[in-house]
Order: structure tokens, then sequence, then C-alpha cells
């Protein structure tokens, strides 16, 4: 189980695990390309100066740490014709790629110079004139609605509240116009782009939400105001039991989404105190400290934290994408962290889920996905997944707080890229044929639909075939019911359980089959799949894959005999 650190002390453990791989010009290089990688060190100084805040005793240290961070993020973002730091990673090679990120300088840098300046610890007046010369659209790579632009937006509205930027209420209302133009969607209380990514989705509203934090009172404030409403219920929606962010495209499995739950959470309950809704308040204060629950278990045994949601070295890259490195996606995740606590929220992980009927959420077009809760478990069904990034179905099933045993994201074999959910296979005669994997196949849905209160279904039609295939799946206090079918089209079926072996802490998953059962066994965790069916064979293959959690294996269990339907139960035994 992941050490009970509140959050302060989380944030003080990761920023004392990077310190030394920190310069002595204040730049945080990565520990694999021994560079500073895209927005590494601007992050790593706000942290060190919101410490400064929170540790009196360490403060000089810490902030002299935060000014040299500061310096050298500055000078990068006032040079916009210098090189970028890397930014993009072969994993095969090691090559760097750059590109401009210094979009995300600029929240840190006036956080930073901010908290600084509230300790006295500003030498001289030098920086803020460095900061009132910067022209963002000159510095900065992107434009509204790239969330990228929503990132420097929310430094650049904490310009104008210091009285150092020329920028014009008119002109920022401008800016802010491009968003609700039809990116921000604020009667869904979702930000979408392509992929419809559940990361990016919550790190632009979280950027939105601190301009109302801090004030803003512009043209925009009533739309912002329901983006808050209705993502927060949103996001409350897409936290998994664990507390991590539901699978969906690009970045999920970064520790910085779990972050930013913290940080998004700590700042609706912020807004929503003001207003006097308190038992609304406590509910995303809740759900702050189960997303730090999960935040708590990628603290490396080194004392780093993951940027990804393993604990697997650096250097392997496992749950790495291209422009992903710790420097910065550890320092990111930090920064988000630091922000929460600013606010107050030095909280335990909590130990359980919260308090909750059982619920349900489907999102219709343009996201075609559903989530349920009860019991202690979530599943995540995506009917329309990014092609590369997520397989079609069951995507997420997560068993509470604390555990690493869990179904979290699509697992992708290394040789051949295929992704693979637990799920259903179909074969055209008995034995170890090939599969047609309905989690891969061209399938074409309407997305899920309730069933009942309690039960999604989702309905599909593979590309080219004369039969649908149905996926239901309910949640009971025994545990996650699952059916699939091809109705009209009997043939050969197989269950697929790709599974988490190896998280990086340093327990392997072991497997055990007997007849009906398959059991999962990580330390003290144990899941079992019960299948009522005759079974033909079961092939275990536990290495050539790996997901966002780690090292992956697959069970194949072929069913014996034609058959239009399969069901198993999916449950947490301890």
């Amino acid at each position: 189980m992941p050490q009970r650190y509140t959050a302060l002390e989380l944030l003080l453990a990761g920023v004392e695990g990077y310190e030394r791989w920190l310069t002595s010009s204040g730049q945080l290089v990565d520990p694999v390309f021994g560079q500073p990688t895209q927005y590494s060190t601007p992050y790593y100084a706000f942290c060190n100066a919101a410490l400064a805040r929170l540790v009196p005793h360490r403060r000089r240290e810490l902030a002299h740490r935060a000014l040299l961070g500061l310096k050298a993020s500055l000078e990068h973002v006032a040079s916009p014709g210098e090189a970028p730091h890397p930014s993009a990673f072969s994993r095969e090679t090691g090559s760097l790629v750059r590109t401009n990120h210094r979009d995300f300088f600029w929240p840190p840098i006036l956080r930073t110079y901010l908290l600084l300046g509230e300790l006295g610890a500003l030498p001289s007046q030098e920086i803020a004139q460095v900061i009132t010369r910067v022209d963002p659209e000159a510095c900065f790579r992107s434009r509204p609605p790239s969330n990228w632009a929503a990132v420097w937006l929310s430094g650049e509205w904490l310009r104008m509240r210091a009285g150092l930027s020329p920028t014009s209420l008119e002109r920022f209302d401008a800016w802010l116009s491009e968003f609700f133009a039809g990116r921000v969607l604020p009667e869904l209380g979702f930000y979408q782009e392509p992929g419809h990514p559940n990361s990016y989705d919550l790190f632009t509203r979280y950027h939105l939400l601190e301009l109302l934090l801090e004030g803003y009172k512009g043209r925009w404030e009533t739309e912002l105001e329901q983006l808050l409403e209705r993502g927060l219920e949103r996001s409350l929606a897409v936290q998994l039991s664990d507390g991590s962010l539901a699978s969906a495209h690009r970045s999920t499995g970064q520790t910085w989404t779990v972050a930013a739950q913290v940080a998004y959470f700590v700042g609706a309950a912020q807004w929503l105190r003001r207003r006097g809704e308190s038992e609304r308040a406590e509910t995303a204060w809740r759900h702050a400290r189960l997303a730090l629950a999960s935040l708590a278990r990628w603290m490396r045994a080194d004392g780093t934290l993951s940027p990804v949601e393993n604990c697997l070295p650096p250097a392997w890259r496992v749950g790495y994408e291209p422009y992903t490195a710790d420097a910065h996606y550890g320092s990111l995740a930090l920064a988000m962290l630091a922000s929460a606590v600013l606010r107050g929220f030095d909280e335990t992980p909590l130990g359980d889920v919260p308090d909750r009927a059982p619920r349900s959420r489907v999102e219709g077009l343009p996201v075609l996905r559903g989530v349920l809760h009860a019991h202690g478990y979530s599943l995540h069904l995506n009917a329309w997944p990014a092609r590369g990034y997520d397989a079609f179905g069951i995507v997420d099933l997560t068993f509470g707080p604390g555990r690493y045993l869990q179904f979290a994201s699509s697992v992708r074999h290394l040789g051949s890229g295929a992704l693979y959910n637990l799920g259903m296979a179909r074969r055209r005669e008995p034995g170890r044929a090939e599969l047609q994997v309905m989690a891969q196949a061209d399938l074409l849905s309407s997305g899920p639909r309730h069933d009942g209160q309690d039960a999604l279904v989702v309905e599909a039609w593979p590309r080219g075939e004369p039969y649908r295939y149905v996926l239901w799946a309910r949640l009971t206090p025994e545990g996650a019911w699952c059916r699939e079918s091809t109705p009209g089209q009997v043939d050969h079926k197989t269950l697929l359980v790709p599974y988490v072996r190896e998280a990086g802490t340093g327990i392997s998953t072991e497997v055990e089959v007997s007849e009906g059962l398959l059991r999962l066994r990580h330390g003290r965790e144990e899941v079992a799949i019960a299948y009522q069916l005759p079974v033909e064979s079961v092939t275990h293959l536990p290495y050539g894959f790996e997901n966002r959690r780690g090292l992956c294996g697959l069970v194949r269990v072929d069913f014996a005999g034609p058959r239009e339907e399969i069901s198993y139960r999916v449950m947490r035994i301890r």
C-alpha cells in the first residue's frame, strides 16, 4: 500500500526528490536526458516558492531555489528566438525534438514572482521590468482556443492583476471569446479538442477556473461560472474509484492529470464556499482527497514522483508518450498539488471512496462514453476510442483507492501495437484459432445508454458484418457483471483478460487458473474473474504487453462450443 502522505508532505517529498537534478543556474534537468525539458524549470521554481511560504523554517533556502528558477525561466521566455527546450523523446534511440512550450511558463512565472514578492525575497525591480516587457503573442506558440493558450491566458490575467501588463480587459475578453465559439461547451461542462481527451478537458477547465478564483469580472464571467457548474459535475463523474481520471486519448495516464483533479476540486470547493454552497464544496473537497490517494501511489522508491501512473524507472519509458519526461511532467504534477496546498488543502489521502449512491453518466456526441460507480467499483466504457490510444469497450475497471491491481487503460502489445481491453473475442473455429477482438474491431455505435438505473449497454455494428455486438455491464456489491453477445451470430467465443503484471512496486502479479475462475494476486490485493461456461483452454501470456500502469500480461480463456453470448463477473476479493 502507498505511504499515507499528507498533501504538504507529498509536495515536500516530491520537490526534494527532484532536487538532485537541480543545477546551480536554477534549471531542473531530466534524470534520463540531462537537460531541462519543456517547462521543467518554471513549475519547479513555483513549487519551491510555495514551500517557502508553507515551511517557514526553510524559507531562505527554498526562496533562493525559487528565485534562481524564476530568473532562468523568465530569461527563456523573454528570448523567443532561442532554441526551446527538448519536448519529444524517442523511446527507441533517445533522440530529441524541440517545440516551443513557453506558453506553459507564464502562470508559474507569475505565481513564483507574486509569492516571492509577498515573502520579501525579490532583490530588485529588474524581474518586474522583464515581466512587463514580455509580449505573449510574440513569445508563446499557441492562440485561443488551444488548451495551451488557456495556460498562458491564466498567467496573463495574473500579470494584469499585478499591474504589470499592457493588455486591456477588452483584449483579454477577445481572446476568451475564441474558446466559447465552439471548443468550450458550457452546457456539457466540457472542453473539446481532437480525440476528446479527458486530460485536456480537465486541464483547460482548471486554467479557466483560475480566472474566476483570481477575480475575473469580464464579458465571459457568466459562461465561466456555467462551465464550472457543469464541469464539476463532469469531473466528479469521470473520476474513477481509485482517484484517477477515466482513460480517454492522450495524457490520461500522466500523474499531472491526478494532481490537476486535486487542484480543480479544491478550487471548485473554494468557489462554492464563497457562494455559501457548503455541501457541494465538501463533496468537491472529498474528491480532492480521493485524487490525492491516487497521486500518492506513484512516489518511486528513490523518492521521485513518477510523471506517469507507474513506479517503474524513468529510462524504461513505460507509460511515457513521446512528449513525456520526468523533469517537466513531474514538476507539473507537483505544481498542481502546490496550487491546492496554497489554498489550504493539507489533507490525508482518502482511504475509501466517498459515500455515494450507485450512479452513472452517459455522454452522447461528441464523446460517446459511459461511466458507472457503485460499491467501491468504477467502470468506464468508451464507444468511440481515439485510434492508437484506447480500444472499444471496457477501458477502465477500478476497485478503490490505494490499490495497484486495477484495469486502467487499454493494454498494448509491444510488437504489433494492437490494443486490448477486458472483454470478448470471436473465433471461427474451435481451438486456439485466430481471434476477432471486439475491442479492436471497426465498430459503429450510437454510444452507451442506460439499461434501467444501474447498468449500461452499448450496441455496435462491425463494419461489413451482418450482425451486431452488444455489451452490457452492471455493478453490484458482488462485483462487475458483464455480458457480451452477437445476437443471431453463433460462433466460438473467447474472454481476454489483460492485466498489470509489474507496476514498479517490487511486487509481481500472480495468475492462478481453476475451474470457472481466474485469480489475479498482487501482494495483498486479489481480484477474481468468474465465468460459468465450459472452457476449452486457457493460455497465459505474461510478457510483451504494457499500458499506462506498467508492464502487463494477457490471459486468453477459450470457451467450448459455439454460442451467441458470454458472461463473466469481476470481483475484488481483498
